[in-house]
């Protein structure tokens, strides 16, 4: 007899948790534009503090993020000053937006269709460009949320993206999110 769990490092996650999980995922409809859903600043580390507006500056990221929030496992990762996820994805992994970590929620917007040097306009100000380092999902992730989502969300390019601020300014929720060029060239 096959059994339905599967071991995942500390812990295991059902096999057709995830399989319906994965299946909700592949059905959200996405929209060409979005908006700003949530806003989270992390002052120091584990701690994601909910924001109406937030200051996003150059080479950095949010202002009021601590200045390792681009590190992970004590080294610098380039290309990381502000990440993003999608509340649709939360919503069907039944993970509260606060929790993940991620600075920016969007609403709408497909960030799995965003190449690295797409840039995207968030509200008048502001231009986030798509780092070329991919969103991986992590087992602070899974820690944080729960071995399935862990699962369903590793099977496919749901974790978001991460950005560089090509240009700060000011972000609040419900400002629109639109795709507005690539500053990279493709290849041809």
């Amino acid at each position: 007899m096959v059994s339905d769990e599967v071991p995942v490092n500390q812990g295991s996650y059902h096999r057709g948790t995830v399989a319906d999980l994965v299946a909700a995922l592949d059905a959200i409809v996405w929209s060409p534009e979005g908006v700003v859903a949530g806003l989270f600043e992390t002052p120091r580390s584990g701690r994601h503090l909910a924001r109406p507006e937030v200051v996003v500056v150059a080479g950095k990221g949010f202002a009021g993020d601590h200045p390792r929030k681009s590190f992970y496992r004590g080294a610098y990762v380039p290309g990381r000053e502000v990440s993003a996820v999608s509340l649709e994805v939360l919503r069907v992994l039944g993970v509260d937006p606060a929790v993940v970590g991620d600075n920016l929620i969007t609403a709408g917007l497909d960030l799995r269709v965003l190449e690295p040097g797409d840039v995207l306009a968030v509200g008048e100000e502001v231009r986030l460009r798509r780092s070329d380092r991919p969103h991986q999902v992590c087992t602070v992730f899974r820690d944080r949320t729960s071995p399935e989502a862990f699962a369903a969300i590793g099977q496919g390019r749901y974790r978001g993206a991460l950005f560089v601020v090509e240009r700060g300014g000011r972000i609040r929720l419900g400002d629109p999110i639109r795709r507005c060029g690539s500053g990279m060239p493709r290849p041809a």
